[in-house]
């Protein structure tokens, strides 16, 4: 019996957002983008993306009660900007146990992880808290250049710290290598309406406050690298997940991965190797 249980909350957990995600990009047209993404053949990709999605939440919440031995740095000895990981909402920063390995294989010296509560903090406090670390990290590697990666909510939270730290500390020891975002919903997601707990949730709906926030500040320059999978069931719809027009112009690139589910991406070979491929280019 408990077997049994256990089964239908480890199925029925993320079958909820992937029906709302099915009827949400079927009401605002986006399965077209969708279905073209993935080669014409959308029911299969669904399937992939919903069997990936089950197996890595519950991968993800067993991972949970670790998130402070992923805190460190120094890994491994190398070259290249000091890199900083940012989770997404209701993660820590044991999303990255799986990226932090590859990244220390490839070379990276100085990879840290970024820490923050999804709850009783308010945004802003929160990109205030990525703003010191960038600076601690900037005055700890040689040349002052940081790298920052960050998955769904933690791509937002990047983006307002680096658009004014760019701007404010230019010429002041802080430089912004690049950045790359992982399933951020920089248009928002509906989903963080309906079913988002708590206040920085529901900020992420279309029009919420950490949409706004992050809007009214300068954007972030590039080199920047957004990567969406179009099969993800927590943005939704799908043009959630696409950069806004100011990003493109201030040198972003924007490219679609292997359909994966959203929580997918921490744990994908595919999208690591995105990810490496494109902090190396900053060497």
């Amino acid at each position: 019996m408990l077997l049994e249980t256990m089964a239908v909350v480890a199925v029925g957990v993320p079958a909820l957002p992937a029906a709302l995600a099915w009827l949400e990009n079927r009401r605002s047209g986006d399965w077209l983008l969708q279905r073209r993404l993935c080669g014409g053949r959308l029911a299969s990709a669904l399937l992939r993306a919903f069997l990936d999605s089950v197996w890595t939440l519950w991968c993800t919440a067993l991972a949970l009660p670790f998130g402070r031995l992923c805190s460190g740095h120094g890994l491994a000895t190398g070259t290249g900007p000091a890199v900083i990981l940012v989770h997404g909402l209701y993660h820590n920063p044991a999303a990255w146990f799986v990226l932090r390995r590859r990244l220390a294989r490839a070379g990276f010296a100085d990879v840290r992880c970024y820490g923050y509560p999804s709850f009783g903090r308010p945004f802003g406090d929160i990109v205030s808290g990525l703003e010191e670390l960038v600076r601690r990290a900037a005055l700890e590697v040689p040349d002052g250049r940081v790298a920052l990666v960050g998955h769904s909510l933690g791509g937002l939270v990047i983006r307002a710290a680096c658009g004014p730290l760019a701007q404010a500390d230019a010429g002041h020891g802080v430089r912004i290598a690049g950045v790359a975002t992982l399933g951020a919903p920089h248009r928002g997601s509906v989903l963080a309406a309906r079913l988002g707990v708590g206040r920085l949730a529901r900020g992420l709906a279309p029009g919420g406050e950490v949409l706004e926030a992050v809007r009214g500040l300068p954007p972030c320059p590039g080199p920047a690298l957004s990567l969406y999978t179009p099969t993800d069931c927590m943005v939704q719809p799908l043009s959630g997940a696409l950069l806004e027009g100011r990003e493109l112009s201030a040198g972003w690139t924007e490219r679609a991965v292997p359909p994966v589910s959203h929580v997918g991406l921490l744990y994908s070979a595919r999208v690591h190797a995105e990810v490496l491929a494109f902090l190396t280019s900053l060497r």
